[in-house]
């Protein structure tokens, strides 16, 4: 499957990420969804932190 968009491709692959750290590092549902949604969020907002700075310096 090719991926048209890289920032759909970035938001796939930090969900599966999550759903498997999630789930292997916290042992209650409740806790493995808060994990789960948080570390989601970090990575999305990080990655587009840092995209928008690569950008400055181009």
């Amino acid at each position: 499957m090719i991926l048209r968009s890289h920032l759909f491709s970035m938001i796939l692959y930090a969900a599966l990420v999550c759903v498997v750290l999630s789930l292997i590092r916290r042992d209650q549902l409740n806790a493995q969804i808060k994990y789960g949604v948080t570390l989601f969020l970090i990575m999305v907002f990080g990655a587009l932190l840092f995209g928008w700075f690569m950008y400055l310096f181009m």
